[in-house]
Protein backbone atom coordinates (compact mmCIF):
# COMPACT_ATOMS: atom_id res chain seq x y z
CA UNK A 1 0.00 0.00 0.00
CA UNK A 2 1.59 3.45 -1.12
CA UNK A 3 2.20 5.90 2.12
CA UNK A 4 -0.34 9.25 2.53
CA UNK A 5 2.03 10.74 0.79
CA UNK A 6 2.22 8.78 -2.39
CA UNK A 7 -0.99 8.99 -2.86
CA UNK A 8 -1.17 12.72 -2.46
CA UNK A 9 2.15 12.96 -5.19
CA UNK A 10 0.55 10.61 -7.41
CA UNK A 11 -3.10 12.06 -7.42
CA UNK A 12 -1.74 15.65 -7.87
CA UNK A 13 0.66 13.96 -11.00
CA UNK A 14 -2.86 12.68 -12.28
CA UNK A 15 -4.37 16.07 -11.51
CA UNK A 16 -1.57 17.86 -13.67
CA UNK A 17 -2.09 15.33 -16.39
CA UNK A 18 -5.99 16.07 -16.58
CA UNK A 19 -4.62 19.94 -16.93
CA UNK A 20 -2.62 18.86 -19.84
CA UNK A 21 0.32 19.38 -17.81
CA UNK A 22 3.20 16.67 -19.00
CA UNK A 23 5.23 17.02 -15.42
CA UNK A 24 2.26 15.45 -13.88
CA UNK A 25 4.35 12.42 -14.92
CA UNK A 26 7.35 13.44 -12.87
CA UNK A 27 4.78 13.15 -9.88
CA UNK A 28 4.33 9.27 -10.24
CA UNK A 29 6.59 6.72 -8.42
CA UNK A 30 7.74 5.04 -11.98
CA UNK A 31 9.94 2.24 -9.79
CA UNK A 32 8.68 -1.48 -9.99
CA UNK A 33 7.40 -0.69 -6.53
CA UNK A 34 5.60 2.22 -7.37
CA UNK A 35 3.99 0.28 -10.69
CA UNK A 36 2.51 -2.41 -7.56
CA UNK A 37 1.46 0.14 -5.03
CA UNK A 38 -0.43 2.21 -8.03
CA UNK A 39 -3.11 -0.57 -8.01
CA UNK A 40 -3.93 0.75 -5.06
CA UNK A 41 -5.77 3.14 -6.31
CA UNK A 42 -8.92 0.56 -7.52
CA UNK A 43 -8.93 0.16 -3.40
CA UNK A 44 -9.20 4.18 -2.98
CA UNK A 45 -11.59 4.85 -5.29
CA UNK A 46 -13.76 1.52 -5.14
CA UNK A 47 -16.12 3.42 -2.86
CA UNK A 48 -16.72 6.32 -5.36
CA UNK A 49 -17.04 2.92 -8.19
CA UNK A 50 -19.79 1.26 -5.91
CA UNK A 51 -21.92 4.92 -5.46
CA UNK A 52 -21.48 4.86 -9.94
CA UNK A 53 -23.15 1.49 -10.03
CA UNK A 54 -25.72 1.95 -7.22
CA UNK A 55 -27.04 5.02 -9.48
CA UNK A 56 -26.74 2.63 -12.42
CA UNK A 57 -29.18 0.20 -11.05
CA UNK A 58 -31.52 2.69 -9.71
CA UNK A 59 -31.93 4.04 -13.35
CA UNK A 60 -31.77 0.64 -15.10
CA UNK A 61 -33.22 -1.28 -12.37
CA UNK A 62 -32.05 -3.75 -9.83
CA UNK A 63 -30.64 -7.09 -9.68
CA UNK A 64 -33.16 -10.11 -8.53
CA UNK A 65 -30.07 -11.89 -7.42
CA UNK A 66 -27.85 -9.23 -5.12
CA UNK A 67 -25.41 -11.66 -3.83
CA UNK A 68 -24.27 -12.71 -7.13
CA UNK A 69 -24.26 -9.52 -8.61
CA UNK A 70 -22.41 -8.04 -5.87
CA UNK A 71 -19.80 -10.97 -6.80
CA UNK A 72 -20.03 -10.63 -10.30
CA UNK A 73 -19.29 -6.55 -10.05
CA UNK A 74 -16.34 -7.08 -8.15
CA UNK A 75 -14.94 -9.47 -10.61
CA UNK A 76 -15.49 -7.10 -12.99
CA UNK A 77 -13.95 -4.37 -10.92
CA UNK A 78 -10.82 -6.65 -10.32
CA UNK A 79 -10.87 -7.82 -14.29
CA UNK A 80 -11.26 -3.63 -15.36
CA UNK A 81 -8.21 -2.45 -13.50
CA UNK A 82 -5.73 -5.70 -14.67
CA UNK A 83 -7.07 -6.22 -18.14
CA UNK A 84 -5.49 -3.63 -19.96
CA UNK A 85 -2.17 -3.62 -18.01
CA UNK A 86 -1.94 -7.71 -19.57
CA UNK A 87 -2.66 -6.54 -22.73
CA UNK A 88 -0.41 -3.32 -22.84
CA UNK A 89 2.67 -6.26 -21.76
CA UNK A 90 2.25 -7.42 -25.69
CA UNK A 91 1.14 -4.05 -27.01
CA UNK A 92 4.02 -2.15 -25.81
CA UNK A 93 6.12 -5.25 -26.73
CA UNK A 94 4.82 -4.89 -30.58
CA UNK A 95 4.90 -0.91 -30.48
CA UNK A 96 8.77 -1.08 -29.31
CA UNK A 97 7.73 0.56 -26.28
CA UNK A 98 8.66 -1.56 -23.34
CA UNK A 99 10.78 0.75 -21.74
CA UNK A 100 7.39 2.73 -21.07
CA UNK A 101 5.01 -0.11 -19.73
CA UNK A 102 5.66 0.63 -16.42
CA UNK A 103 4.96 4.66 -16.62
CA UNK A 104 2.07 3.82 -18.82
CA UNK A 105 0.38 1.62 -15.90
CA UNK A 106 1.25 3.62 -13.05
CA UNK A 107 -0.15 6.62 -14.77
CA UNK A 108 -2.96 4.96 -16.27
CA UNK A 109 -3.84 3.64 -12.94
CA UNK A 110 -3.47 7.21 -11.02
CA UNK A 111 -5.76 8.79 -13.50
CA UNK A 112 -8.29 5.78 -13.42
CA UNK A 113 -9.11 7.25 -9.97
CA UNK A 114 -9.69 10.90 -11.46
CA UNK A 115 -11.84 9.12 -14.11
CA UNK A 116 -13.75 7.58 -11.18
CA UNK A 117 -14.16 10.44 -9.11
CA UNK A 118 -15.51 12.20 -12.39
CA UNK A 119 -18.41 9.96 -13.08
CA UNK A 120 -19.38 9.72 -9.23
CA UNK A 121 -19.68 13.67 -9.18
CA UNK A 122 -21.73 12.98 -12.50
CA UNK A 123 -24.15 10.48 -10.43
CA UNK A 124 -24.51 13.00 -7.51
CA UNK A 125 -25.43 16.05 -9.97
CA UNK A 126 -27.77 13.79 -11.86
CA UNK A 127 -29.14 13.55 -8.23
CA UNK A 128 -30.13 17.11 -8.20
CA UNK A 129 -30.60 18.05 -11.96
CA UNK A 130 -33.38 17.34 -13.96
CA UNK A 131 -33.14 13.30 -15.58
CA UNK A 132 -32.73 14.33 -18.99
CA UNK A 133 -29.51 16.21 -17.95
CA UNK A 134 -28.19 12.83 -16.81
CA UNK A 135 -27.15 11.60 -20.31
CA UNK A 136 -26.06 15.07 -21.34
CA UNK A 137 -23.75 15.33 -18.52
CA UNK A 138 -22.62 10.99 -19.18
CA UNK A 139 -21.66 11.82 -22.40
CA UNK A 140 -20.01 15.10 -21.51
CA UNK A 141 -17.86 13.08 -18.69
CA UNK A 142 -17.02 9.92 -21.01
CA UNK A 143 -15.73 12.56 -23.84
CA UNK A 144 -14.02 14.06 -21.16
CA UNK A 145 -12.19 11.08 -19.86
CA UNK A 146 -11.41 9.54 -23.36
CA UNK A 147 -9.62 12.13 -23.97
CA UNK A 148 -7.65 12.04 -20.46
CA UNK A 149 -7.49 8.55 -20.99
CA UNK A 150 -5.10 9.37 -24.64
CA UNK A 151 -2.80 12.44 -23.19
CA UNK A 152 -1.80 10.10 -20.41
CA UNK A 153 -1.09 7.65 -22.87
CA UNK A 154 0.49 9.68 -25.47
CA UNK A 155 2.78 11.39 -22.48
CA UNK A 156 3.30 7.87 -20.70
CA UNK A 157 4.48 5.95 -23.89
CA UNK A 158 6.46 9.30 -25.51
CA UNK A 159 4.05 8.22 -28.62
CA UNK A 160 1.89 9.94 -31.18
CA UNK A 161 -1.00 10.78 -31.00
CA UNK A 162 -2.31 7.72 -33.12
CA UNK A 163 -0.98 4.97 -31.56
CA UNK A 164 -1.99 6.54 -28.16
CA UNK A 165 -5.88 6.91 -29.86
CA UNK A 166 -5.47 2.94 -30.99
CA UNK A 167 -4.63 1.64 -27.69
CA UNK A 168 -7.57 4.04 -26.28
CA UNK A 169 -9.79 1.85 -28.49
CA UNK A 170 -8.47 -1.36 -27.38
CA UNK A 171 -8.81 -0.56 -23.89
CA UNK A 172 -12.55 0.58 -24.38
CA UNK A 173 -12.88 -2.79 -26.13
CA UNK A 174 -11.77 -4.81 -23.43
CA UNK A 175 -14.30 -2.55 -20.54
CA UNK A 176 -16.76 -3.91 -22.96
CA UNK A 177 -15.69 -7.23 -23.38
CA UNK A 178 -15.41 -7.47 -19.39
CA UNK A 179 -18.82 -6.01 -18.87
CA UNK A 180 -20.63 -8.01 -21.72
CA UNK A 181 -18.94 -11.37 -19.94
CA UNK A 182 -20.31 -9.94 -16.66
CA UNK A 183 -23.75 -9.17 -18.36
CA UNK A 184 -23.73 -12.53 -19.21
CA UNK A 185 -23.04 -14.25 -15.93
CA UNK A 186 -25.52 -11.78 -14.28
CA UNK A 187 -28.26 -12.51 -16.77
CA UNK A 188 -27.48 -16.28 -18.42
CA UNK A 189 -29.67 -17.13 -21.70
Amino acid sequence: MPSYAEIVRSLQGAWLLAKGDPRGLDLFDLSLEGFWRSFAAALLVAPAYALVLLEQYAVTGWPQHVPGTIAAELVAYVCGWIAFPIAAIFLTRILHLTRRYVPLVVAGNWSAALQIGLYAVVVVASLVLPREMRSVLLLTATIAVLAYQWFVIRTALETSGGIAFGLVVIDVLLSMTVSRVIDGVLQPS
